[in-house]
């Protein structure tokens, strides 16, 4: 054989060994010495991390992040790395802009899939949660937050369907906030009635459960106050009284004449809590002329025991105040300069009521009020 054909058959063996491996090639591996193998293209690709194994397919990047969040919690993820995971998970629906973050969460609550966060409920500044304790409360606060639309519409779906209590507090919340409407309202009061006399979460009442007596506050009215009167009966559950009691508490600053009329026309609603009732009409404020008609009527009503105005008088006018965030309403911010001028005109009525035969029942009471607010003036004066 001529050595040039030779030559060209070794040649065209060789090219189509190099074709061969092109299109087919080998594992990877070391190279001689150490040195690595330099990849076939130098463009630098994106890294997109994709949903879980076993998702439906056409799940998108935030539904498998979505995913991923839940699987790591039902690993048994540690409340402070559930912290850190939901802290990132929140960046990431923040970064995808609010349509798709909320269409993803929404598919995400049809699911009905859910994991403990081992993070106690807790509500925030502006009724926002600065605790969930599950993935789905975590998303249906971050829902509210960011899309109070979508977030209200949900929560009707979360009133009809869900039996977590922690659940409620949050979709009352973000009924009353993205749902302005006549039928909104009917429904955010409907729901919270039903809320308050659900016996089952009364039973082991979940914090969240408890938070959600703001509704009622928020609603205002007097709808509410029988069965928040009841609920403040229960001695044998002290959890669930106490959230009633501040409900009431609330209620009454907010619409005093309105609220304390209510208690003293049917005195049903505080049977066995006298003294609470006491505390509650301590709160009225004698400047406002209907607020000082209605305690007058408790004064002199008959059915007012010694001991519920002994109560009264030892407090009387309540200034005690429970800050606390709250899912809905502000906490009540007292102002000192008219908590003075509020004791000034609650002596002078004392003063008024002890010359008022109307009274003279009581005139020990009466004259025990009057001794605190004149030492209360005395030390203001002292200043």
């Amino acid at each position: 054989m001529n050595w040039k054909l030779g030559l060209c058959l070794l040649v065209l063996a060789a090219c189509i060994a190099a074709a061969v491996l092109f299109l087919h090639p080998g594992p990877k591996g070391p190279a001689p010495n150490g040195a690595s193998v330099p990849e076939k293209s130098t463009v630098p690709q994106p890294s997109v991390s994709g949903p879980p194994a076993g998702l439906p397919q056409g799940t998108n990047q935030l539904d498998g992040r979505l995913h991923r969040a839940l699987s790591d919690l039902g690993n048994g993820m540690a409340s402070g790395k559930a912290r850190q995971g939901l802290a990132e998970l929140k960046q990431a629906l923040a970064a995808s802009g609010t349509n798709a973050a909320s269409a993803a969460i929404r598919r995400f609550l049809d699911s009905k899939d859910d994991g403990t966060t081992g993070i106690q409920f807790k509500v925030g500044a502006h009724g926002a949660l600065d605790g969930a304790p599950t993935l789905r409360t975590f998303l249906l606060d971050y829902l509210g937050q960011t899309d109070p639309a979508a977030a209200a519409a949900c929560a009707r779906e979360v009133l009809a369907t869900s039996q977590s209590a922690d659940e409620w507090a949050v979709a009352l919340r973000n009924l009353a906030a993205g749902d302005s409407s006549a039928d909104g309202r009917a429904l955010l009061e409907q729901k919270t009635s039903e809320l308050l006399q659900r016996q089952d979460w009364q039973q082991d009442p979940s914090v969240g459960y408890l938070e959600a007596f703001d509704a009622a506050v928020y609603l205002g009215g007097t709808n509410l106050v029988p069965v928040l009167g009841g609920l403040v009966q229960k001695k044998d559950n002290q959890a669930v009284a106490h959230a009633a009691f501040l409900a009431l508490d609330r209620l009454v600053l907010a619409e005093p004449a309105q609220i304390l009329q209510a208690l003293e026309t049917d005195p049903n609603t505080m049977q066995g809590r006298e003294m609470t009732r006491a505390d509650y009409f301590a709160r009225a404020d004698v400047r406002d002329p209907q607020q000082r008609q209605v305690l007058e009527n408790y004064l002199l009503n008959p059915r007012i025991g010694p001991g519920e105005i002994a109560q009264f008088a030892g407090i009387f006018p309540n200034a005690n105040y429970m800050i606390s965030a709250n899912l809905l309403t502000p906490a009540p911010t007292p102002d000192p300069a008219g908590l003075r001028a509020r004791d000034a005109e609650s002596l002078s009525a004392v003063q008024q009521w002890l010359t008022d035969p109307r009274f003279a029942t009581i005139r020990p009471q009466l004259e025990r009020i009057q001794n605190r607010l004149l030492e209360f003036a005395r030390q203001a004066a002292a200043k």
